[in-house]
């Protein structure tokens, strides 16, 4: 844990965790900003829904928060990296969509500590280059910080910027099963 609150850290999280997501954060957290990661996309009419991106620099009551637990924020995902706000928002939303290996497209819930708790759990890989500019993911299990993931090679992306909001990155069907809570034998997700 204390590795990763030496990074400057992100809180990736849903907005259907809460109601009004936006107005929730401006009254618990007024020093952050929520990003939605649809914002400037062909999806931006339902930004409001989230998944948001929060920089908690450290020391701040949201990383405070996220680290200490027992918070609505336990839902949510805190990404170390060292890449800036804008650069990890534009990474992330690379990485909104993706496809099964049978071509079919999906969204990915990347705010949803549940589904990468299930990802973790069933140790399906991520593929290489996915968790671009990610040092390492951490969710909440058992009552403490879990560190689920950590990338040996952040600077590797599986998404270039070039190919823009249609990156075609390929999850494996484990991958996809264990997100969406899923047998691998339906892997319609």
């Amino acid at each position: 844990m204390i590795e990763a609150m030496t990074h400057p850290g992100f809180l990736l999280i849903e907005g259907t965790c809460f109601d009004a997501a936006r107005a929730w954060f401006r009254q618990h957290y007024p020093s952050h900003q929520a990003v939605s990661l649809l914002i400037n996309t062909p999806y931006a009419a339902i930004a409001d829904t989230g998944p948001f991106l929060l920089e908690a620099p450290q020391g701040s009551p949201m990383q405070r928060d996220w680290w200490q637990g027992g918070s609505s924020l336990d839902q949510g995902v805190w990404l170390s990296s060292r890449l800036s706000p804008a650069k990890l928002l534009l990474s992330l939303q690379r990485r909104l969509k993706v496809h099964s290996t049978q071509g079919r497209q999906y969204w990915l819930r990347l705010g949803d500590a549940g589904a990468l708790l299930r990802t973790w759990e069933s140790q399906a890989p991520w593929p290489p280059g996915f968790w671009h500019g990610v040092d390492s993911l951490w969710l909440w299990h058992r009552d403490e910080p879990l560190c689920a993931w950590k990338n040996t090679a952040p600077e590797q992306d599986a998404a270039p910027t070039s190919i823009g909001f249609a990156a075609p990155i390929v999850l494996s069907d484990a991958l996809l099963c264990a997100l969406s809570g899923g047998s691998e034998e339906n892997t319609d997700v």
